[in-house]
């Protein structure tokens, strides 16, 4: 990795600002995003739709579900910020290559090992919080299968709180934004409905000899999905913040600027 050939200006980030460079890299390169988006995420809205009938299962087993399935949605997107960031051009070959790859170490730590953590209620912050970065290491730093926890583990010391921070604002945003956007969607798609009722979707069915379940509409489930690669941008964003502050990228850029100066005035001397 070329430090000179990041695409993205290497200092410290408070959780705000990479929120704020997350809105205008989406702002940028949508296209971009809606395209590797639609790789991941629309085989799993229709299996979720069609197959499985998401909409009218128990609450608990969908949100299982849709957490298991978000680390496979957004692989393609990870790529494609990887190679927007870090190669002076996009390779789709290499891309899909890369994802190939992936699959053994995703199969052994984002089915089985989040699985059992989810499964498990107790050890759920496991999987929202230690494995935050857990897609960007896989997919971006390509570790041995047997030293990529290790490398999660130095990833997340010292910083679980601020991890614990953006996750907050994660579920914020998640919550508003599923909300704002179904109501855009149905707002457009009301257009050929007869009725528009906006909160039909949080409704439960109250018999009580029956599981709780959540009845909503497909603009709903898209409207998670496309909060979701937002979401995607932002932990992306905040992963490079991390790695910037741990390993002193700017540190490391501003010796090399100054090196280069010391030689330029060497050799004119």
């Amino acid at each position: 990795m070329q430090l000179e050939e990041i695409q993205l200006a290497i200092r410290p980030r408070t959780i705000l600002e990479c929120l704020d460079v997350s809105f205008l890299f989406c702002g940028r390169h949508w296209l971009g995003l809606l395209l590797t988006a639609a790789l991941g995420i629309v085989p799993i809205f229709c299996f979720n739709e069609w197959v499985v009938d998401i909409r009218n299962r128990p609450e608990y087993g969908s949100w299982l579900l849709l957490v298991m399935e978000v680390p496979w949605a957004t692989l393609f997107i990870t790529l494609y910020l990887g190679q927007t960031t870090f190669s002076p051009r996009l390779s789709i070959r290499r891309m899909f290559e890369d994802g190939l790859n992936a699959i053994p170490s995703f199969l052994l730590f984002q089915v089985i090992i989040r699985g059992l953590c989810v499964a498990v209620c107790i050890l759920t912050p496991v999987v929202f919080l230690g494995m935050y970065y857990l897609n960007e290491i896989l997919l971006l730093e390509k570790p041995p299968i047997a030293r990529a926890w290790n490398r999660r583990t130095a990833m997340n010391a010292q910083i679980m709180g601020r991890i614990l921070s953006i996750r907050i604002l994660d579920l914020l945003i998640l919550c508003g934004g599923t909300i704002a956007v179904t109501q855009l969607f149905q707002a457009i798609t009301s257009l050929w409905e007869d009725r528009f009722d906006p909160f039909y979707w949080m409704q439960e069915d109250l018999d009580p000899m029956q599981e709780s379940v959540v009845h909503f509409p497909w603009q709903t489930h898209l409207a998670f999905w496309v909060v979701i690669v937002f979401l995607t941008v932002f932990r992306f964003v905040s992963y490079l913040d991390c790695r910037i502050r741990r390993e002193g990228w700017d540190v490391d850029l501003k010796l090399r600027a100054q090196t280069a100066l010391l030689r330029q005035r060497e050799g004119g001397t």
